[in-house]
């Protein structure tokens, strides 16, 4: 690697950093506020973790080896997915619903037989195959083993909502979900933290 690699490489890698520290705030907020029913907070932080998501799935996609790259690649793609699906649901929500909310029922995501909520659910299983693809980018350290497992336990999550969901099983057990995800996901991106930190002393090092 030569010396523009190299610092481009570092400065993609401090970024990172930026991007874990974001996602673990706004992941946190979100699924706090949204635990709690706050309602418009929840929508705002979950709108914005939309794009920090999909960039620190971006950022994994760049800082991984080649050998690996389908796997972070399947990441983004599928984090675009569940972007799209939230981005729409919670701006609908925020905008047309808080505005006019009389006889658009359908669309209320606070209605578990809403449409809005199947996209919901729809949103977060994308999440959940996202991180699901993603962790098979992560070796054999005690951090990436952590990363990794954190990362496919947020996937059974996604896929188990979904199955959930279409099975009518109660909102109190999607409910439980929702809680486990509000710990494994800000811890997962702190983590992540610590692994784009190593990433830049690998690159410093070496």
């Amino acid at each position: 690697m030569n010396k523009i690699q190299e610092k481009e490489m570092n400065i993609v890698q401090r970024f990172s950093i930026i991007i874990s520290v974001l996602t673990a705030l706004v992941v946190f907020i979100a699924g706090l506020t949204s635990v709690l029913n706050i309602r418009i907070p929840s929508l705002i932080f979950g709108l914005l973790l939309v794009p920090i998501f999909i960039t620190l799935m971006a950022c994994l996609h760049y800082n991984v080896k080649k050998d690996i790259k389908l796997f972070s690649l399947l990441g983004v793609i599928f984090a675009c997915m569940y972007g799209v699906l939230i981005s729409f649901n919670y701006y609908l929500q925020l905008t047309l619903m808080e505005s006019n909310p009389s006889g658009l029922e359908l669309f209320d995501m606070s209605n578990p037989n809403s449409m809005m909520f199947v996209i919901e659910v729809l949103g977060y299983f994308f999440m959940g195959l996202s991180t699901l693809f993603a962790a098979y980018v992560f070796g054999i350290t005690l951090l990436e083993r952590i990363i990794k497992s954190l990362f496919i336990l947020n996937g059974v999550l996604g896929i188990g909502g979904l199955i959930g969901y279409a099975a009518s099983l109660s909102l109190n057990i999607l409910m439980i979900g929702l809680m486990i995800w509000n710990i494994i996901m800000p811890v997962s991106a702190v983590l992540m933290l610590f692994y784009f930190k190593k990433q830049v002393n690998a690159t410093n090092n070496g």
